[in-house]
């Protein structure tokens, strides 16, 4: 009910004490406090939109209730505000809200949204926090309390849906590209590719978590760049150009381009960031064998590994082992170029450092030979994409794997490449296809992941997808970017 004489209850409150003090000196004298603080704040059972299946196996919407009771609130004694700083799930339902409240002796009252006027807080009452509702205390003193605004946060976003945004501007200055590498350094993203006018690198700026215009790096580019060679390692990019494949570096803080050695290679596999050393086949006489290249060194491995195809981009991700960190796991991808009815799946190497030797990854829940295949790491995990392989259409879904490549299995929900996106700057809806953009760009294609960026807690873990034209796709798990409340 709204309270229309809380001055004279309060008045009363202060009278009492009055009384009390004039009576005889035999009597008791009954001291009213003066806090006015609220010491607890917590939710009851709120209703909450939720997205199932009905009988046809169709998604299905449908209120469903969430107990609320252990979300902790934050009590800020100083400033008077009580808010929840680990938001309630998206589609919560904060129009009717029962709460529980303790607070110092007296009595607690809130404005009601669109009302001037407070009105006295029940456990009973429902409650509209869709906007800040201020509260306060009356002690029996009849000292009114200074204000508390009281602020229930619902996530906006799905934390674990990845959303995208597409980019058309920017447009590559060497026209269209295919044979893809994307490379992330330094805060740019590198794209190493090819057209009727040769080998070309170009890069744009990320490092705000927009892309900026391609830049071409004009500045000693060898001729004949292998593409698929370009691999990040050590703050530098490594690649392998000429005919006969010499090995150079692009350094990304200047984008100066020098050779490296007088070693030639075959192919480069990967990088290894934690202990600065490349992976590597040179072809020798008694056909292509693996090896290490660290510190203008090379090292064939003790058991040098031969089944590497060629003409291959690969893509790599070290990690360090969970038992020993002075043992680092790399896991290399590339797409099967078999031609018999068993080359089904994608072909997956591993490497362990202490071994020193690279193995055939036996799969058991195996990846399937995606054409132009492309692997990730993110958010702690390997995730793979690409073409279309038999019943499979183009950048349909994403396959993850949590044991370094032993087991693929196919998203379903919330990594996603789903085929109609609408575009959230697009005022008139138009929609991002993934399958059409991958026919459109004839399959030319290339991706690369902006790591966390410490110092900016809610910036990075993008991915970008630059398309054969330069156009891109930027994606990022929501939760992702969220700001941390702790």
């Amino acid at each position: 009910m709204k309270i229309k004489f809380l001055p004279l209850i309060a008045v009363l409150f202060a009278a009492t004490s009055i009384m009390t003090s004039c009576l005889d000196n035999d009597v008791e004298q009954i001291t009213y406090t003066s806090e006015t603080s609220i010491t607890g704040f917590s939710l009851g059972t709120l209703h909450i939109d939720r997205v199932g299946k009905d009988k046809n196996g169709l998604d299905s919407p449908y209120v469903d209730t969430l107990d609320c009771s252990n979300y902790p609130f934050t009590i800020d004694q100083i400033n008077r505000t009580i808010t929840n700083k680990d938001s309630l799930p998206v589609g919560t339902y904060i129009d009717k809200v029962i709460t529980s409240i303790t607070y110092d002796a007296g009595m607690l009252a809130y404005k009601p949204k669109g009302s001037e006027r407070d009105t006295i807080w029940t456990s009973t009452d429902s409650i509209d926090f869709t906007d800040p509702v201020e509260f306060k205390v009356y002690a029996y003193s009849g000292v009114e309390g200074k204000p508390y605004t009281i602020t229930i946060n619902v996530h906006k976003q799905e934390p674990d849906t990845i959303s995208w945004k597409k980019f058309d501007t920017q447009l590559f200055n060497a026209g269209n590209l295919s044979e893809q590498k994307a490379v992330y350094a330094n805060g740019k993203v590198y794209v190493f590719g090819k057209n009727g006018n040769g080998t070309h690198i170009e890069y744009s700026d990320v490092s705000n978590d927009n892309p900026t215009s391609w830049v071409a790096v004009t500045k000693n580019v060898p001729a004949d760049i292998d593409t698929y060679s370009a691999t990040a390692c050590a703050g530098y990019i490594y690649f392998l150009a000429g005919t006969n494949k010499q090995l150079y570096k692009l350094d990304v803080n200047s984008n100066e381009i020098t050779s490296v050695g007088t070693e030639t290679f075959e192919m480069l596999i990967g990088g290894n960031d934690i202990k600065s050393e490349l992976y590597a086949v040179k072809e020798g006489e008694k056909g292509r064998k693996s090896g290490i290249y660290k510190e203008n060194t090379w090292t064939e491995d003790a058991n040098p590994f031969t089944l590497f195809p060629v003409s291959k981009p690969f893509f790599s991700n070290t990690t360090t082992a969970s038992y020993n960190s002075d043992i680092t796991t790399t896991i290399a991808l590339c797409n099967n170029p078999g031609t018999t009815a068993n080359d089904t799946a994608a072909l997956v190497f591993n490497r362990i450092s202490s071994d020193n030797k690279w193995e055939k990854r036996m799969q058991n829940l195996p990846l399937p030979n995606l054409e132009n295949i492309t692997m990730i790491y993110y958010d702690g995990k390997l995730y793979a994409f690409g073409g279309g392989y038999k019943e499979i259409k183009p950048f349909s879904q994403f396959y993850c794997s949590t044991d370094n490549g032993l087991c693929w299995r196919p998203v379903t929900e919330c990594m996603a490449f789903p085929a109609e996106v609408p575009d959230p700057e697009k005022p008139n809806k138009e929609y991002i296809n993934f399958p059409n953009l991958y026919d459109t760009h004839h399959g030319n294609y290339s991706c690369a992941v902006t790591p966390k960026l410490e110092s900016e807690t809610s910036r990075g873990n993008f991915i970008w997808i630059v398309w054969e034209d330069g156009s891109i796709c930027r994606g990022r798990i929501n939760r992702l970017g969220f700001t941390p409340k702790w």
